[in-house]
């Protein structure tokens, strides 16, 4: 499971997708029935059906990640490691965001949350993850209060002692950083959203490709919005020359959301020379998905 968390953050999730079903049926189905592990083999195989679900969504294919993001939750019940179920009803939370159903995602983040408190399992990152997750449903409500006090919850939880679960994905500054900044900008806070975004791709370095991706895709969008598209397309053209190897649908639709919003600027001759090039990256990854848009609910974002 380290090994393919470490490759899917380097390569993607497309790349990898079929290699860890393929494991699971080969691999983990016979232990499950019929091995001697027990308990341990019933975690293990959730932990991995949750993370094909996470490579599932990389690849564009948001329906499947439902459905084994769904798996992992029932199997998980009988292993009974909370922590690990709550970083699932995190995913559930996360997708729940992803296709625009925002009191849902809420829902979810606080199940997790509340899970975590009544058992009394320490797993300080694992709350801090649930906290934000329910931040950035309320940040896409426009509910600014809920939102920051969510942050700062999870700013202060991350603090604290960890003892985390061997089956959780890790939950870091940087990811608080990434996704401060994806709720600030949402709500039009952009100075908050500038540092926010600036430092999550300082805290990224460059054996995390994805999530350093995103981090500057965010960055672009709030110097778009503070009226700075070259120093827009500067950032968006790293993330083009970064990410030649990545198979993430996920990347490849921000790209096209910021092909979108650099149309406005296409009267600047920077800009116009720029469109073009990412024009031509898109037209080179477009052919390695199924290129639909079947899976993302009306209003839901890119990420």
């Amino acid at each position: 499971m380290t090994a393919f968390r470490g490759a899917d953050r380097r390569v993607g999730g497309g790349h990898l997708y079929a290699t860890v079903v393929g494991y699971l049926e080969r691999d983990m189905a016979p232990r499950l029935f019929g091995g001697a592990d027990g308990p341990t083999a019933v975690v293990a195989a959730a932990a991995l059906t949750e993370m094909a679900g996470w490579m599932a969504h990389d690849a564009g294919r948001d329906d499947t990640a439902g459905r084994h993001f769904s798996r992992a939750l029932d199997l998980v019940a009988v292993g009974g490691d909370r922590q690990l179920e709550a970083h699932i009803l995190g995913s559930m939370s996360h997708l729940a965001q992803h296709r625009g159903r925002a009191t849902d995602a809420v829902r979810l983040a606080r199940r997790g949350t509340e899970m975590l408190r009544s058992t009394r399992t320490s797993a300080a990152a694992m709350e801090a993850r649930l906290l934000t997750m329910a931040a950035r449903s309320f940040a896409s409500l426009g509910d600014s209060t809920q939102c920051a006090s969510l942050l700062l919850q999870a700013e202060r939880t991350l603090e604290r002692e960890q003892r985390p679960s061997p089956w959780i994905g890790p939950f870091d500054e940087g990811s608080l950083a990434l996704d401060a900044a994806r709720s600030m900008l949402a709500l039009g806070r952009l100075g908050e959203a500038r540092q926010q975004s600036d430092r999550a791709v300082a805290l990224r370095s460059g054996d995390r490709t994805r999530s350093r991706a995103l981090a500057q895709l965010v960055l672009a969008k709030v110097l778009l919005a503070e009226g700075s598209p070259e120093e827009a397309c500067g950032v968006t053209k790293s993330v083009i020359d970064d990410t030649c190897s990545l198979s993430s649908l996920v990347v490849t639709r921000q790209l096209a959301d910021l092909q979108v919003l650099l149309a406005a600027y296409r009267g600047e001759e920077i800009v116009a020379d720029f469109l073009a090039a990412l024009d031509e990256a898109l037209k080179e990854r477009r052919w390695l998905y199924q290129w639909g848009g079947s899976d993302r609910g009306p209003g839901s974002p890119a990420l």
